[in-house]
C-alpha cells in the first residue's frame, strides 16, 4: 500500500496548492491548512465550515482523514466528506471519490473477486472528475485510473 501513502500525500499538497486561491477568495481563513500535520489544529473549524456548506472545507476535512494528518487515518470517513465537498459542487471531489473506491477494489486478492459495485463506483467518479476537474495533471491521473478500471471491466466482462 506504498502507492496509496504517495499518491495521498500527493493529493494532499495538489489540494492544498489549488485550494489556496479558493481559501484566499473567502472572507476569514475557514480552513487554510499550509501544510501537512497541520490537520488536527484545523479540523473543528474546517468541519464546522464544511457543515455551513463551504465545499473547500469539506474537501480540506476529507483530506486530513484520508491523509491521516493529525488524526487517525480513515478512508470510509475522507469519503462522507468528499461526498459532501461534491454535493457542495467542490469540482476536485469527484476524483477524490474515485481514489476512495480505487483503494477499496485494490484490496481484492485476484481480479475475479473484484466487487463490481465498486469497481462501477471509481469508474463513475473518474469518468465526473474528467468532466470538472481544474487540475490538468489531477485530471491525467482521473484518466489513466479510469482506463485502467474500464480494461479490469472489460476483462471481467469477458469472463
Amino acid at each position: 500500500m506504498k502507492s496509496s501513502a504517495i499518491l495521498g500525500s500527493i493529493t494532499l499538497l495538489l489540494l492544498l496548492a489549488t485550494g489556496q486561491a479558493q481559501a484566499q477568495s473567502l472572507q476569514a481563513p475557514v480552513c487554510d491548512l499550509q501544510e501537512e500535520g497541520e490537520g488536527a489544529q484545523w479540523l473543528a473549524t474546517c468541519e464546522q465550515a464544511a457543515l455551513q456548506g463551504n465545499g473547500h472545507a469539506a474537501l480540506m476535512v476529507g483530506a486530513i482523514y484520508w491523509n491521516g494528518d493529525g488524526v487517525a487515518k480513515d478512508h470510509a470517513q475522507a469519503a462522507r466528506w468528499f461526498e459532501l465537498a461534491d454535493l457542495a459542487g467542490e469540482t476536485r471531489a469527484a476524483k477524490m471519490l474515485g481514489d476512495e473506491a480505487f483503494v477499496r477494489l485494490v484490496k481484492a486478492a485476484k481480479p475475479e473477486d473484484t466487487d463490481r459495485a465498486v469497481l462501477d463506483t471509481a469508474i463513475g467518479w473518474y469518468e465526473k472528475a474528467l468532466e470538472i476537474e481544474p487540475v490538468p495533471a489531477v485530471k491525467e491521473e482521473a484518466q489513466q485510473n479510469l482506463a485502467l478500471l474500464s480494461n479490469l471491466k472489460q476483462t471481467l466482462s469477458a469472463r
